[in-house]
């Protein structure tokens, strides 16, 4: 059996001659094969057996031998809950009472309102912050590793916390924000990365499509918490549901301590021993000689990149099949975005359609226990149906409920009769529902399985920016909708939805690409040859081909 050469980033200081001989020559023999493409430093039959290994895997069985992977898979998305809850909460106070008193001002004909453009600014804070946070972390994941990085962003986020929680001014508050953007922006391409990294093939898309499940139990949260100071007049009202998020980053911090670290950025850094440690610690022990033929594979992945590839830099993202491969990661979240799923804002869009602040918060906490058991349930149509069939679907539910839900503004009597409001409401719950089964899940499961192993995390970092980006629109034009001091639009607000998710569903049909029951040597296959994405599904690449 041929053995995987390991070569380590830095020689140690105590290497004798006759062991730094043996180590240039492994690193001879990768270079070899890294530049002829003959693969010479691996053993292909066993590449071949690892891949096979992949595709005949059951979900039963890939949940036996791999549910250490499933937990720390699991484990590590927790920090998007914290994400979740922190990203939105702020939103929410704006319907707040306590929150609005204390940071607010006097809007005439109506109660204590936060200032429009105080709104804006911080609703835009945490997506500003996200969208240079998303693209900054590729930086210390590509050279400390998934770990190392995440350990680092939770201890930040200890200290950031404070400036929320003790936050003395609209100002101060606002700041805080910004900078926690920065670190939630990490988080979004920190869990994704991870988990697509730690999962075998078929339990890929079920535990990255957690990812949004983590979002929806972190906005579940933070509306019930919220919802439950509603009557509460003093400065704990807002202040307990900040420090709320310190328990999350003591939980984290506690479990990480015993985290593998991601096998396939062990290997990007030619540590294979290591790579393969992490591989069992991410399997049952009766899978330990099965690694091998898996370790092999992930090299000949690796090695089928380096071919393919000029480099590992923000640059290459940009070039060749690798340009296609971020626009769909990017457009997915576009998608999302853009889909008129009302989360966000979704208390105060509530309460500015006709319902009573209590009925508001109600709603929301209605929204979002619905949009848990989407997320739960969508494993099940994404299994039947797949990938891009199942986002189809989903999104044209979308399309169709949001021009429902904004033709019901014109209505002679809609101002004098509150059953267009309750109905309206109903309507967004069930486009939730429908988001939670296809969208939001797939999302975060196409966009991480999307690009290659060796620009992940830049793709998805910039993915990530642009979602910040176009989340920014949807922060900036929201309040300004909605808020009864400028434009109070309403549910019209579902008009301009409705038109972008139109464009959306069309771009989805001939752009988006079936990833399911594919491998990443595949899918690089895939694209290296230009294969037109309604093809992916159908298209046979031989092993031998591999």
């Amino acid at each position: 059996m041929a053995e995987v050469p390991n070569k380590s980033t830095a020689e140690p200081a105590h290497v004798e001659d006759g062991d730094r001989d043996e180590v240039h020559a492994a690193e001879k023999q990768l270079h070899d094969a890294e530049e002829t493409g003959k693969l010479d430093a691996i053993n292909q039959a066993m590449a071949m057996q690892g891949t096979l290994a992949e595709h005949e895997l059951s979900n039963w069985q890939a949940l036996v031998k791999y549910r250490k992977a499933v937990f720390w898979s699991v484990f590590v998305s927790l920090s998007i809950i914290m994400r979740a809850y922190d990203i939105e909460i702020t939103g929410n106070f704006f319907a707040l009472p306590a929150f609005r008193n204390h940071f607010g001002e006097m809007v005439p004909g109506h109660s204590m309102q936060i200032p429009t453009q105080w709104q804006v600014a911080m609703s835009m804070g945490a997506i500003v912050g996200q969208v240079l946070g998303a693209w900054a972390v590729a930086v210390p994941m590509d050279r400390f590793g998934r770990k190392k990085t995440l350990i680092g962003y939770l201890l930040v986020t200890v200290a950031l916390v404070f400036m929320q929680v003790f936050a003395p001014s609209r100002q101060v508050l606002t700041a805080s924000m910004y900078l926690c953007g920065i670190i939630w922006g990490g988080y979004h391409v920190l869990a994704p990365t991870y988990a697509s990294e730690v999962l075998p093939l078929r339990l890929r898309g079920y535990f990255t499509g957690y990812v949004n499940l983590c979002y929806v139990i972190g906005q579940f949260l933070q509306t019930g918490i919220t919802r439950g100071f509603v009557h509460w007049d003093s400065v704990w009202a807002y202040k307990i549901p900040y420090a709320i998020q310190w328990v999350w980053p003591a939980i984290l911090l506690l479990g990480l301590w015993w985290a593998p670290e991601s096998p396939w950025w062990l290997i990007r850094q030619n540590r294979m021993e290591d790579a393969k440690a992490a591989l069992d610690a991410l399997s049952n022990k009766s899978n330990h000689a099965e690694n091998h033929n898996i370790l092999a594979m992930m090299v000949k992945t690796d090695l089928y990149e380096r071919e393919v590839e000029v480099g590992a830099t923000y640059r290459d993202v940009f070039k060749g099949p690798n340009l296609r491969r971020l626009e769909i990661s990017a457009m997915l979240f576009v998608c999302q975005n853009f889909s008129g799923n009302p989360v966000g804002f979704a208390t105060y869009l509530f309460e500015q359609v006709g319902l009573s602040t209590e009925n508001a918060f109600n709603m929301g906490i209605g929204l979002n226990g619905v949009g848990f058991i989407g997320c739960i349930f969508s494993v099940f149509p994404i299994a039947y149906f797949g990938r891009r069939k199942t986002w189809m679907m989903g999104i044209t539910y979308c399309l169709v409920v949001l021009w429902i839900v904004g033709f019901m503004c014109l209505a002679k009597d809609y101002k004098t009769n509150p059953a267009y409001s309750w109905a309206q409401a109903t309507l967004l719950i069930t486009l939730q529902l429908i988001y939670s089964l296809s969208l939001g899940p797939l999302c975060f499961t196409i966009s991480s399985e999307i690009p290659s192993t060796k620009l992940r995390a830049k793709t998805l970092g910039i993915a990530a920016t642009i979602n910040g980006a176009t989340y920014l629109v949807i922060t900036v034009a929201g309040p300004y909708l909605l808020n009864p001091g400028s434009a109070n639009a309403g549910a019209k607000i579902e008009f301009l939805w409705g038109g972008l998710t139109l464009l959306n569903t069309i771009w989805s049909y001939f752009r988006l690409p079936e990833t399911d029951n594919r491998t990443y040597e595949e899918l690089d296959i895939l694209f290296d040859r230009r294969v037109p994405a309604r093809q992916f599904k159908k298209y046979v690449i031989e092993q031998e081909e591999e």
